[in-house]
């Protein structure tokens, strides 16, 4: 049926008004990017496919137009030609945001391993122990329903909501609301994630929002929100602190003596516009899925990433890394020996890139901003770090704990999703849309802050947050016209979700409507919208995930992966003297340093710089 409305009509319109005559992102970007950003095609259907209210198609289809745009212009000042047409099918575009959620490990074997097999069992046991031949479990505390039920929107005792997040250390929730471990009577109800939801929301209505929010406060419980309205959350001391930033900010630091002059990374004699970045070196020290999306995403256009975990704690999702993992390598190391202390400072000396996000080892105080730009102020050339959190970098809150949910229910996304959807209560809106979209922001960023690097010298911070986006996505982007489009998309898939389904109950179910809509499969799912490869790590099969969605249509630009996918731990905590290894082998490291564990006094002694980093 024909529609007034066009998605990729939207999608350019936005990328012009939202974007490009945005005063707030104007001012961190390229002043010469008009000539790249006409270069940019978008093309697809014109009928919105997912039942969410927000414009997600069009915001992540005008974020990958400006990433092709900032790419447009390093591409002409480094390799001297370009910039290239690129053509954004935003129908493609909506698969990056779900990318995490519909890879398929041996697509074509007779039981293929993909996350969310069907409403009722996101990866049955026998799936789940083939997956984890592959990836290895991190997931130490998400075990059950019950736990999983831990992270979700909960009404309280002064009616107001809550989002509770699990941190990855469900336990915590557990002790710091009194809920105990389920009994063995339970556990049978355990075996029903909606059951598992209402039995923590009985837990958690003898609180106020206030009570709960002050435990998090306390360090009680690990992280949530209050859930806000728009308005609530724009008006808020927080909102207004936070109200003059786009989607990232760069600032910079410049050498004390002018030592690090103006340039580029340094790059092998086979570098060239097909792999842009090819010989970038990128740190990737994060735990939050947009930070990991801001280092695949740059590893997509050629450079090389390694990935550090610490040992057992904090702990990682495996269920993740199929997806976050392309085009990385990745290490472990225990922080608490001195020996890998060293280790990890060799890995930052070396790299041209560093991406943190919140709770990445936080004994290891240097590795932070200062004491990063501190440990590499010798160098010949500076060092671009990429930080982002969830709640933004002014404001009382700046230094919570956060996740993709938290900011959708702390900005009003999440209430607005649940008043489209009928419901007088907030709903988290189904997709990781911010998590992806955030990794696209702060990939720009960066690519941004190696444009400034080559023209200035020094260094540069480069600081994104989920907040940022959503903050982008209520002002500039916004939902669907009620009457012309909205109505008939809700009542087109009839979903009937409350606040205390999260995610992991929403997703399969919206995947699976999608997929039994012959129309809207057809326009999502094309083979030309997906990469079959057979990465090291699966032995032999084969994975079908996500295609890159820039697309360059006379092949002069080549997005993808060079490294293929893998867990956590599989190489060596160096960088290698051929970068185009799949597999960093181990060698022999030479260090003065005893293989001990310490403490933090000890630490403090080693380090006296600790006190002033913190």
């Amino acid at each position: 049926m024909a529609s007034p409305y066009s998605v990729k009509e939207e999608a350019a319109k936005l990328f012009k008004v939202g974007i490009l005559e945005n005063p707030l992102l104007r001012v961190e970007l390229p002043v010469d990017i008009d000539e790249a950003a006409s270069k940019v095609t978008f093309v697809g259907s014109d009928e919105p496919t997912l039942p969410i209210n927000w414009r997600f198609a069009e915001s992540i289809s005008a974020l990958k137009a400006l990433e092709a745009t900032v790419l447009g212009v390093l591409i002409k000042k480094r390799y001297g030609v370009g910039p290239f047409n690129v053509t954004i099918n935003t129908d493609h575009a909506q698969l990056f945001i779900m990318s995490g959620l519909i890879w398929v490990i041996d697509p074509d074997g007779a039981d293929p391993v993909t996350p969310f097999a069907s409403p009722l069992a996101p990866l049955s046991s026998s799936r789940h122990k083939r997956f984890a031949l592959y990836f290895p479990g991190r997931d130490m505390y998400l075990t059950t329903h019950y736990r999983n039920a831990l992270t979700n929107i909960f009404n309280t005792e002064d009616d107001k909501y809550y989002h509770i997040h699990g941190d990855m250390s469900t336990s915590k929730v557990l002790q710091a609301l009194k809920l105990g471990v389920l009994s063995d009577f339970d556990r049978v109800l355990a075996r029903d994630a909606q059951k598992c939801a209402l039995i923590v929301q009985v837990g958690v209505i003898y609180y106020t929002a206030s009570e709960l929010d002050d435990l998090v406060q306390s360090g009680e419980l690990s992280c949530g929100t209050i859930c806000h309205t728009t308005t609530e959350y724009l008006t808020s001391p927080h909102g207004r602190a936070n109200a003059l930033k786009g989607l990232f900010e760069i600032e910079e630091h410049p050498s004390s003596d002018g030592t690090r002059a103006p340039c580029w990374w340094q790059a092998p004699p086979s570098a060239g516009p097909s792999r842009p970045l090819e010989g970038l070196r990128v740190l990737d020290l994060t735990r939050m899925p947009a930070g990991q999306l801001i280092s695949r995403g740059l590893a997509e256009l050629g450079a090389r990433v390694m990935r550090v975990t610490a040992d057992k704690e904090p702990p990682d999702h495996s269920m993740l890394a199929p997806d976050l993992n392309h085009g990385k390598w990745t290490c472990q190391l225990d922080l608490w020996m001195m020996s890998n202390v060293r280790r990890l400072e060799l890995l930052v000396s070396e790299a041209d890139v560093v991406v943190q996000s919140q709770g990445f080892a936080p004994w290891a105080f240097w590795c932070n901003k200062n004491g990063i730009l501190k440990k590499t102020e010798g160098r010949e050339r500076g060092i671009i770090i990429c930080e982002v959190n969830c709640y933004g970098w002014q404001g009382e809150w700046k230094d919570r704990n956060g996740w993709q949910p938290l900011s959708d229910a702390c900005t009003g996304v999440s209430w607005e999703f649940g008043r489209a959807m009928g419901r007088d209560e907030p709903i988290t809106p189904v997709f990781p849309n911010a998590d992806y979209c955030t990794g696209v922001a702060g990939t720009i960023g960066v690519l941004t802050a190696l444009i400034r690097q080559a023209d200035e010298g020094g260094s540069f911070v480069v600081r994104t947050s989920l907040n940022y986006y959503n903050q982008w996505l209520i002002d500039a982007c916004g939902t669907y016209p009620q009457k012309e489009v909205w109505t008939s998309l809700r009542d087109r898939y009839n979903h009937q979700f409350r606040h205390y389904h999260n995610m992991l109950y929403t997703i399969p179910r919206v995947l699976t409507g999608i997929s039994k809509d012959v129309e809207a499969s057809k326009r999502l799912f094309p083979s030309q919208f997906f990469v079959k490869e057979r990465p090291v790590s699966l032995r032999g099969k084969e994975m079908l995930y996500v295609a890159p969605v820039l697309q360059f249509p006379q092949g002069e630009v080549k997005p993808g992966f060079d490294i293929g996918t893998r867990g956590n731990a599989v190489d060596d905590a160096r960088w290698p003297e051929d970068m185009n290894v799949q597999v960093v082998e181990p060698e022999e490291l030479q260090c003065s340093y005893v293989n001990i564990r310490v403490n933090m006094p000890q630490l403090s002694v080693l380090y006296p710089e600790i006190a002033s980093l913190r």
